[in-house]
């Protein structure tokens, strides 16, 4: 069965009794490998406040639309309007199960898209409103997989590549191993609290959301946060609800974030990667940007981290997002 999870973007204001407000959101389906070589795709990233990673996209003959990069989302993604401006027609009904709930939605096969060197063919695109997923389309891992996704937030640009065999380590560069699920990369060496968490890196999301038992092991050992409620729009249009608040010590490899923002919720997502029962985490890029660069390598199942020069190698603090509430 195809799924959509929400990857949530959230700002919060007001005081503590203040609910989140969506901005944008992105989703999942079912994966497809590319193993083409390709040049690099060099793109610029939006501002600071945007908090979004966009690429160009040209389908067909016809564009570039600026997609949303969602490594959150196993499959792209387009929208309604995007669809009846290219006069394509739905061939396809799939279910798509949100973080809020299941839906029915059309999709359609697209034309090849380019993004880079090489045209991606074959792709079956789940069909939503622009107004829920924030952009024309989002570029999800069937675009990504045997690739090498570098963010450098320095000087706001994204290069895409094809996976590479030897990389040059900037000797301020943490490497932190990951394992693959259903696609997705989950960190490996990776803690919140002093206990081991599975955490995946989603762009596709402003805000980290991590799962139930996530709380609840951090509320057994008293470290549960201060937490305010929030509801947030799913890629469906329909509402989640949550309680946001920090976590104090999060670490990957020899990395640490301290003061994270998550929101806690009984997300679908957890549950279709079999992460339920596990405390899990869906990292977002407000979190990512505290770093110089970050390096995603699907074809190699690593991730670099380049440490802020104020940094040095030990605890990078996490900037505060507006609103949120306090460390208790």
């Amino acid at each position: 069965m195809r799924w959509v999870g929400t990857l949530l973007t959230a700002l919060l204001a007001g005081a503590a009794t203040a609910s989140a407000q969506p901005m944008a959101q992105a989703g999942q389906v079912d994966a497809a490998v590319h193993d083409e070589e390709e040049a690099a795709s060099v793109v610029r990233t939006g501002p600071p406040a945007q908090q979004r990673v966009t690429i160009p996209v040209q389908i067909g003959d016809h564009g570039p639309w600026h997609f949303i990069i969602d490594t959150g989302s196993q499959r792209t993604v387009v929208s309604r309007a995007l669809v009846d401006r290219l006069t394509l027609r739905p061939n396809q009904t799939v279910t798509v199960l949100s973080m809020a709930g299941r839906a029915q939605v059309d999709s359609v096969e697209l034309p090849p898209i380019a993004f880079g060197a090489g045209p991606i063919k074959d792709i079956q695109a789940p069909v939503l409103d622009e107004e829920h997923l924030g952009a024309p389309g989002l570029l999800g891992l069937d675009g990504l997989q045997s690739k090498r996704l570098l963010m450098d937030f320095r000087v706001g640009r994204m290069t895409i590549s094809s996976s590479r065999k030897q990389i040059y380590n900037d000797p301020d560069t943490i490497v932190v191993e990951a394992r693959r699920r259903n696609g997705q990369l989950i960190l490996l060496n990776s803690q919140v609290e002093g206990m081991s968490v599975n955490i995946i890196l989603d762009t596709g999301t402003d805000f980290s959301v991590g799962n139930m038992a996530l709380f609840e092991k951090l509320t057994k050992r008293g470290r549960a946060p201060t937490l305010i409620p929030a509801t947030l729009t799913s890629v469906t249009g329909d509402p989640l609800h949550g309680l946001v608040g920090r976590i104090r010590k999060m670490r990957m490899g020899s990395v640490t974030l301290r003061d994270l923002p998550v929101l806690f919720a009984d997300a679908r997502p957890f549950k279709e990667l079999k992460l339920d029962d596990k405390p899990a985490l869906l990292l977002g890029i407000s979190a990512l940007r505290v770093f110089d660069r970050v390096a995603i390598d699907f074809g190699r199942g690593r991730v670099d981290f380049l440490l802020p020069d104020q940094g040095a190698r030990g605890d990078v603090q996490l900037v505060a997002v507006p609103g949120a509430p306090p460390p208790s």
